[in-house]
């Protein structure tokens, strides 16, 4: 069932995104030589660098919707953000440690 959530989200969200012009939705995978591995979201200081909201994680089959500065990121979660195409961009740079 927590996959289905995770497939609803992103489908809602897409619906969202055909909605508001200049929205875009992210996948950005955390891979295993992220900085941010066992640290927590707020770390990145992702919506004050970036303007864009990590809406959700995905990992494995587990869904956590809206998580807070303290969820902490694992190796092999895909973070789901929004945000202007330029804000994704950057956010992605700062996951992978080179932003």
């Amino acid at each position: 069932s927590e996959v289905l959530g995770g497939s609803l989200i992103l489908t809602q969200l897409a619906g969202l995104r055909e909605q508001v012009a200049g929205l875009s939705i992210e996948q950005i995978p955390v891979r295993a030589d992220s900085p941010f591995v066992g640290r927590p979201l707020g770390d990145t200081k992702a919506r004050t660098r970036t303007r864009c909201s990590i809406v959700a994680i995905l990992r494995d089959s587990e869904v956590l919707p809206a998580p807070g500065p303290a969820d902490l990121f694992e190796s092999g979660d895909t973070v789901v953000a929004v945000g202007t195409r330029d804000g994704l961009d950057h956010l992605v740079r700062i996951i992978a440690g080179t932003g």
